[in-house]
C-alpha cells in the first residue's frame, strides 16, 4: 500500500490547528515503516511546523507548476499508482478512480456562516462538498463533526466516516514547582492570570472574555497569547475595559506557553463552535482548569473536567472562574483534566488513521 500525503496545508497557513494536525500525522507515518511520499513538500516553508521536518530522506514529488495558492483549491493533478492511497492535507481529492481517496473534515463553519466572508467562504464550502461526494473515507476530528457532516450531507454512507479524535502534545505537562522555572517571556508569573490563547475574532468570542475581566476584582489579569494581527480598534477596547490588566504575547514558544498554563488560574475558552479545540486540552494537559462552553465538540474534549456554561455570557464565565478559589475544587478539576486528556494521543490518532486506510483499501480493492 503506497500512501502519498499533499502537504499543501503548509502553505495555507505558517501554523494553526490544521498544520498541528497534518504535521504530527505525517510525523508518525514517517515511523509506521509503511511506502509515504510526500506531494507540494516545501524546505524553505514559512511554516513554523514545516520547518521542523527534515524533507531529505523522504521522497517529495512536485504536483504542478501551479502556485500553491491557486493550487490548494484544485483538484489532485498528478497521477498516482493504481491502488495508492491519497490523503489531502486540506480537502483536496484525486479525480483518479482506480486510487483512494482519503479526506479529513475539521469542521463546517464556513457551511454556518461562522467563519471566513466571500469569496473564500464560498470556496472553501464548494471544495469540501467535492471532495466529501468523491472521498472513498472521511475521517471526522470529532463526533460533533461527525453529526454535522451527516446534516448538511444527509446522503453520504455512514460507513464512510470514522471519527478519529486528535492527540495533544508531548509538550504540555505538569511543572515540578520546587524546582526553578526559565521562561523567557517578560511577566510576573505569581500574578493572578487568566489565559486565553488563539484566534480572537468571530464565533471566538474575545471580546466577551473581555467583558469577563471586567467583571472579575482587579486583581485578576488576562494574558492573551497568539491569534491574528491585534486591530487599533481591539486595543482600544482593551485599554478602556481593564485598563492595565492585561498582556499581549502575539507569539511564544511552546516551553513558555506551558508555563503559562502551568501558571495561570485558568483557562478562559469563550469559544461557540469547535471542530476539536487545541487549547483546552493543552490546558488540561498542563494542569490548568478550563472555563468554557458546553457547546459543540467541546464537551467531548473537557469531559467532567471542563467548567462549562449553558450560554455564553460574560456573568457566568465570572461566576465559573470565581467558583475555581474553592482551593479543593480547583484541585479536583486538575485532577479531572489530567485524567480526561489521557485518551487524546497523537499515537493513538496516527494509529487509528493507518487502520482507516487499510479498512476502506481492503474494501474497494480486495472485494
Amino acid at each position: 500500500m503506497q500512501i502519498f500525503l499533499d502537504n499543501i496545508v503548509f502553505s495555507i497557513q505558517q501554523t494553526g490547528g490544521v498544520s498541528v494536525y497534518w504535521y504530527e500525522l505525517l510525523t508518525g507515518m514517517c515511523h509506521s515503516g509503511l511506502s509515504i511520499k510526500f506531494l507540494n513538500a516545501r524546505p524553505a516553508s514559512g511554516n513554523i511546523l514545516e520547518q521542523k521536518i527534515n524533507y531529505n530522506p523522504q521522497h517529495c514529488i512536485r504536483e504542478s507548476w501551479i502556485p500553491d495558492k491557486y493550487l490548494r483549491y484544485l483538484p489532485m493533478r498528478y497521477t498516482l499508482p493504481r491502488a495508492a492511497v491519497f490523503h489531502g492535507g486540506y480537502l483536496r481529492v484525486s479525480p483518479q478512480k482506480d486510487i483512494l481517496n482519503i479526506m479529513t473534515v475539521h469542521d463546517f463553519a464556513h457551511e454556518r456562516k461562522l467563519a471566513t466572508r466571500f469569496p473564500r467562504g464560498l470556496a472553501n464550502t464548494y471544495q469540501k462538498a467535492y471532495g466529501i461526494r468523491r472521498a472513498d473515507g472521511i475521517i471526522c476530528i470529532s463526533d460533533n463533526t461527525r453529526k454535522e457532516l451527516l446534516h448538511f450531507y444527509p446522503a453520504i454512507d455512514p460507513a464512510k466516516i470514522k471519527v478519529i479524535h486528535h492527540g495533544i502534545a508531548r509538550d504540555f505537562y505538569p511543572l515540578q514547582y520546587q524546582q526553578p522555572v526559565s521562561c523567557s517571556l517578560d511577566m510576573n508569573l505569581q500574578e493572578k492570570f487568566i489565559l486565553y490563547v488563539g484566534a480572537r475574532s468571530h464565533y471566538k468570542n474575545f471580546s466577551l472574555a473581555v467583558e469577563t475581566m471586567a467583571l472579575l476584582p482587579p486583581e485578576y489579569r488576562l494574558v492573551v497569547v497568539g491569534g491574528e494581527c491585534w486591530s487599533s480598534k481591539e486595543l482600544l477596547v482593551l485599554a478602556q475595559t481593564i485598563p492595565g490588566r492585561y498582556r499581549i504575547f502575539p507569539t511564544v514558544s511552546q516551553a513558555d506557553l506551558n508555563i503559562l498554563y502551568n501558571h495561570a488560574f485558568c483557562l478562559l475558552y469563550p469559544s461557540a463552535y469547535e471542530g476539536f479545540g487545541f487549547p483546552p486540552g493543552e490546558a488540561m494537559k498542563a494542569g490548568c482548569p478550563v472555563v468554557t462552553t458546553n457547546l459543540t465538540s467541546i464537551p467531548e474534549v473537557v469531559g467532567d473536567a471542563g467548567l462549562m456554561t449553558a450560554a455564553i455570557a460574560p456573568q457566568l464565565f465570572a461566576e465559573k472562574i470565581c467558583s475555581l478559589e474553592n482551593t479543593v475544587y480547583r484541585a479536583q478539576q486538575v485532577a479531572r483534566g489530567l485524567a480526561q486528556v489521557q485518551q487524546f494521543t497523537w499515537e493513538k490518532s496516527v494509529q487509528e488513521t493507518i487502520s482507516f486506510y487499510k479498512d476502506c483499501w481492503n474494501y474497494k480493492f480486495s472485494r
